[in-house]
C-alpha cells in the first residue's frame, strides 16, 4: 500500500537533486579543486605561468574547451582633463551589515584573495586611474600584492564553472586573484596568466577591467563581461569556508544551492589607506 508514495518521494528527491547538480561533474563542498582534481597536474605556488593545455587535455581534466579569442578594443576617450589617480584599501561589509574587516594582501592556498584582517594597517592597497566622470571598466593594481608577475586585482574563471558566462539560475563564478591586464569591455581572455593557474597548473581565462568606483560613496563594484559581450548581473561573495576566497557570480542563490553553503554577499568600500603604510 505504501509502495506508490515511497516511489513518488524517491523520484521527487532525485528530480530535485538533478536540478542543482552541475552538468559537467558532481560538485564537492568547495569552490576550489580537490586533491583528486589536482592529481594529474603540477601543483605548487610557483610564480611561473603554466603551459597552456590543449583542448584534448582540458577535456580529460573536465575543463571547458578553449574558445576562439576575440579582440575587443576599448573605446577611445576624448576627455581633455587628466585622469584621476586613486589609492585605497578595501573594507568589506556583508549585505546583512556583518563587518568582515579589511582585505589582506596575502593569498589563500590557491593564490586567491579572500583573507581578512581587523586592522587597516598593512591591508591590501589598491591603485588605479580613471577618466574624470567615467570611473568604470577599471583595471586595479594590487600595490602591495604577493606578486609583481600578476599585479592586477582581477577575476579568474573558476574551476567548477561550466562556462565563462554568468546568468540568473547559473552557479558559474570567478575567483578574485592576481592577473595580468585585459582590455576594458573585453570577454574572458585565454591569453592572460594568473595566480590561480600558476599555483595549480590549470589554465583559466581572466578579466581584469571589471571594476567600477563611486567617488561619492567610495563603493567598489564588479561587472563581468560574458563571451557574447553582454554585461550580466555581478555579485561579490565571500567563500567563508576553508577556502577563504572572494568570488563573483551572476546568481548568489544558485551558487549557494550548488555548493550547499551560505556564502555571504559583500559590499566593498575603497577607503583611504592608513597614513605611513603606503608602499
Amino acid at each position: 500500500m505504501h509502495l506508490v508514495p515511497t516511489l513518488i518521494h524517491a523520484l521527487t528527491t532525485a528530480t530535485l537533486a538533478a536540478a542543482v547538480t552541475p552538468t559537467r561533474r558532481s560538485l564537492p563542498l568547495s569552490l576550489n579543486p580537490t586533491p583528486q582534481d589536482l592529481s594529474n597536474v603540477t601543483t605548487g605556488v610557483s610564480m611561473r605561468a603554466p603551459q597552456a593545455l590543449t583542448n584534448a587535455k582540458r577535456l580529460a581534466l573536465g575543463l571547458p574547451l578553449l574558445k576562439p579569442h576575440r579582440r575587443v578594443t576599448a573605446p577611445p576617450t576624448s576627455s581633455p582633463l587628466p585622469p584621476v589617480h586613486q589609492r585605497c584599501i578595501v573594507r568589506a561589509v556583508g549585505t546583512d551589515n556583518t563587518d568582515f574587516g579589511y582585505l589582506s594582501p596575502l593569498w589563500n592556498a590557491f593564490n586567491e584573495y579572500g583573507l581578512f584582517q581587523a586592522s587597516p594597517d598593512g591591508a591590501l592597497e589598491l591603485a588605479f586611474s580613471y577618466p574624470p566622470g567615467s570611473p568604470s571598466q577599471i583595471s586595479i593594481t594590487a600595490a602591495n600584492g604577493p606578486s609583481a608577475v600578476y599585479p592586477f586585482f582581477g577575476a579568474i574563471v573558476a574551476f567548477y564553472s561550466t562556462s565563462n558566462d554568468f546568468d540568473l539560475g547559473s552557479y558559474n563564478h570567478a575567483y578574485l586573484g592576481g592577473t595580468t591586464q585585459t582590455a576594458a569591455g573585453a570577454p574572458p581572455s585565454p591569453e592572460g596568466s594568473n595566480s590561480f593557474s600558476a599555483g595549480t597548473g590549470i589554465p583559466m581565462d581572466i578579466e581584469s577591467a571589471i571594476w567600477s568606483y563611486d567617488p561619492v560613496t567610495h563603493a567598489l563594484t564588479a561587472q563581468w563581461i560574458n563571451t557574447d559581450g553582454a554585461a550580466p548581473p555581478t555579485h561579490i561573495v565571500y567563500v567563508n569556508d576553508s577556502n577563504h576566497a572572494l568570488a563573483i557570480t551572476g546568481d548568489v542563490v544558485a551558487l549557494r544551492v550548488a555548493f550547499g553553503a551560505y556564502y555571504p554577499e559583500l559590499l566593498l568600500t575603497c577607503v583611504p589607506p592608513t597614513p605611513g603604510t603606503t608602499t
